[in-house]
């Protein structure tokens, strides 16, 4: 059970749904429980004053794991598992991925590629915001692997994504109408943590308003990442001589 409520928090499920699964698992099994969770923690206690608390450090968003965990747990209340069995269902939907990192970066590059119009760019601007949003997953997904916090990868991951951006305002051939800015932005969009930012609003309606708030501080805290990425970024280029349209 709490096994399940960690591998929920980890992917980035909203409060409720972590809570809901946990005491429909402890249902299932004939348990009473009370359970209280956190955006880092959860707590579980048993009807006979035994208490398990949780530590989760380590979140992303996942919603394949989500999913799959959901299933497992609906699965277990219609008709309890064995616990070996439970744990390997457990076990198979934490590796539970809907697609390959390779193909998440190259996503990553086409929606900043179809995001660059919306925000004034032209067909010019097309590959370089491409390698932009390719570059932010890339490092981003990277360094996260390797143990950096959420956001200061984001950060390093914005000032390299700027590069594009800014090589095309440096060396940009003639006759060629490029849009700098329009690049920066796309390639700055992937980067924003948009399902942090609603799963944050659905705690709040849910009534978990301490989850809440501290999702939306994370949230903020990434947005400002991107921002000073992306503006320190640029600051050194305007520094060293470049110029800017």
């Amino acid at each position: 059970m709490a096994d399940a409520g960690a591998e929920l928090l980890k992917s980035g499920a909203e409060t409720a749904r972590v809570e809901d699964t946990m005491m429909r698992l402890a249902r299932a099994y004939g348990q009473s429980v009370e359970v209280v969770v956190f955006p880092t923690a959860l707590f579980v206690q048993a009807a006979d004053g035994r208490t398990l608390l949780r530590r989760v450090q380590e979140r992303n968003v996942n919603l394949a794991v989500i999913a799959a965990v959901n299933q497992l747990s609906r699965r277990v209340a219609s008709e309890p598992l064995p616990p070996a069995e439970l744990a390997r269902g457990l076990a198979e939907a934490a590796r539970a991925e809907t697609y390959r990192p390779g193909r998440v970066i190259l996503a990553g590059g086409a929606a900043a590629a179809f995001m660059a119009p919306l925000v004034g760019g032209r067909g010019p601007d097309l590959v370089p915001a491409f390698l932009a949003g390719v570059l932010a997953l890339a490092v981003r997904n990277g360094l996260q692997a390797r143990g950096l916090r959420s956001s200061l990868a984001v950060l390093a991951a914005a000032l390299l994504a700027s590069l594009p951006a800014l090589a095309v305002a440096a060396w940009a051939p003639p006759g060629v109408a490029f849009h700098p800015g329009s690049i920066l932005t796309a390639g700055m969009m992937v980067l924003v943590p948009g399902v942090l930012m609603t799963t944050a609003v659905r705690d709040g309606i849910a009534g978990d308003l301490l989850a809440s708030a501290g999702k939306i501080l994370e949230s903020l805290l990434i947005a400002g990442a991107v921002a000073a990425g992306a503006a320190l970024a640029l600051a050194l280029y305007l520094k060293a001589g470049g110029r800017w349209p």
